[in-house]
């Protein structure tokens, strides 16, 4: 590889994630490069879609960037969970609803520049109501759109949270799985 870790020290180890510090050799000039790494186990994002064509939406405030966002539901993997555990479990937990047909769309790594996270995008249909109790630093409201309306919010550049935007346009190209009617 061009790229040989010399050394790594962990900086933080948190509840979610770890920081880590790379020192890595490049092959090419031989030069010790630094490189800090965002440890994260992993995650999920879910395009629930009723019998009528609408889209399931979570509006919640983000610390990070100190304001509410909307947002298709989410969440990341606990210990000992698949991908597909996290989505039935996000789903209940986020919108109160389980699906009869829960299927993976594709994959994505969020900020591969300092992050390991990779994202996997379910589309979820057949819903029904199965709420699970919120985690109790969540407070969140669910909001229901038309797939073509969402799709129009989309384009005009009305949504800022990059998973949704990527999730939606992502099963909107896949034809084969006709999921837009």
């Amino acid at each position: 590889s061009m790229f040989e870790i010399v050394s790594t020290e962990y900086l933080y180890e948190g509840r979610v994630i770890n920081l880590r510090s790379d020192n890595i050799c490049v092959s090419s000039s031989e030069q010790i490069v630094c490189r800090e790494v965002i440890e994260h186990p992993g995650s999920v994002a879910i395009v629930a879609i009723d019998d009528d064509g609408n889209v399931y939406l979570v509006s919640q405030y983000r610390h990070a960037i100190g304001k509410v966002l909307m947002e298709i539901p989410a969440g990341t993997l606990e210990k000992g969970e698949t991908s597909f555990d996290t989505a039935e479990r996000e789903l209940r937990e986020e919108i109160g609803m389980s699906a009869d047909y829960l299927v993976s769309a594709g994959s994505f790594y969020l900020a591969p520049g300092y992050s390991s996270e990779s994202m996997e995008v379910y589309v979820a249909k057949g819903l029904s109501s199965a709420p699970l109790p919120r985690d109790v630093d969540e407070d969140i409201t669910v909001h229901i759109v038309p797939f073509k309306k969402l799709l129009e919010q989309i384009c005009a550049g009305e949504f800022s949270d990059i998973k949704t935007v990527a999730a939606i346009l992502l099963v909107t190209v896949k034809k084969e799985l006709d999921w837009s009617k």
